[in-house]
């Protein structure tokens, strides 16, 4: 595909589920669903923020109806209305395609399935939900992709309260320190994007503490400092390579979002000749049309317990 002539983030979101698919840790999954399923709770409370256009949602519905799970109680916050709705109605469809009856109202409510699913969807900052947060305690918190957008500690330390004795904070897909595109363009240049890409992700106003590049490995000392156990940790790593010439499902799109956002970020730097960058992102984007770019990210899931 060429490159899109608008960006839809919510399209981005699509288009990265088989990519995710993909990366996320079998093992640290495999933990998560045995010990929420385990859980001596009904319903079995799920809190997910950021949780985008809900591809999350589904993946725990089907484990835990697998796993003889009768009740789900899922609430389901993310920043962006827009994503909410997409969600909203993504879930919806998603659900009634496998068999489920889905009430009008509000929370949605799944029933005449393996298992009985009532979702509350809030587009709302996850600190506003913490503050704001009456009933019962969650067995589950989930936030994929999520912390190294924000200052680890206050953001662990606020939803921490929302969690019951032992719950799990389930925390796939963050971000730690490698991107790298094949083939090469030109070396000098490929590292010094990638460096200035990943410094772009850091907050000098947060000295150091919103995670950015190396979001995966602060998650583990920030939750061994909250005293949290960790249960299982392992890598989720993005790797998107075409096949026969072009790419899986929507992951061209995807690549070409990912181009956008370094482009966005680093058009104009000091530290880089705007007509060499120009032409990197062009020859990139090049690769993508021609089903020739190979694009990999590094990542850590990480599972722990709450005291």
């Amino acid at each position: 595909m060429s490159e899109p002539a608008t960006y839809s983030y919510p399209r981005y979101l699509e288009a990265k589920r088989t990519v995710d698919a993909r990366a996320l840790n079998r093992r640290v999954w495999s933990r998560f669903v045995d010990e929420l399923a385990a859980r001596d709770s009904s319903p079995v409370r799920v809190l997910e923020v950021g949780g985008g256009v809900g591809a999350t949602v589904e993946r725990i519905v089907e484990a835990l109806a697998s796993r003889s799970v009768d009740n789900l109680d899922y609430t389901f916050v993310d920043l962006e209305s827009k994503n909410v709705e997409a969600a909203r109605t993504g879930l919806r469809t998603w659900a009634e395609g496998r068999g489920y009856s889905v009430s009008d109202g509000t929370p949605q409510v799944w029933t005449d399935g393996p298992i009985t699913v009532t979702v509350r969807f809030a587009a709302a900052d996850l600190f506003d939900v913490a503050a704001s947060h009456e009933g019962p305690p969650h067995d589950a918190l989930v936030a994929q992709a999520v912390l190294d957008l924000l200052h680890i500690p206050d953001a662990l330390g606020a939803l921490a309260p929302l969690l019951a004795p032992g719950g799990l904070w389930y925390l796939p897909i963050h971000f730690d320190g490698v991107t790298a595109f094949e083939p090469r363009v030109n070396p000098d240049l490929d590292a010094r994007v990638e460096r200035l890409f990943h410094e772009s992700m850091a907050d000098p106003s947060l000295e150091g503490e919103r995670a950015g590049a190396h979001c995966g490995r602060r998650l583990l000392r920030h939750l061994h400092n909250s005293d949290a156990p960790l249960l299982e940790a392992g890598s989720s790593d993005w790797v998107v390579v075409p096949q026969d010439g072009a790419y899986p499902g929507d992951e061209a799109y995807f690549l070409h979002h990912i181009l956008h956002f370094i482009e966005t970020e680093l058009t104009g730097h000091p530290e880089l000749d705007a007509e060499a960058f120009a032409n990197w992102v062009a020859t990139r984007r090049q690769q993508v049309e021609t089903g020739e770019l190979i694009y990999i990210a590094h990542q850590l899931d990480v599972l722990a317990r709450s005291p």
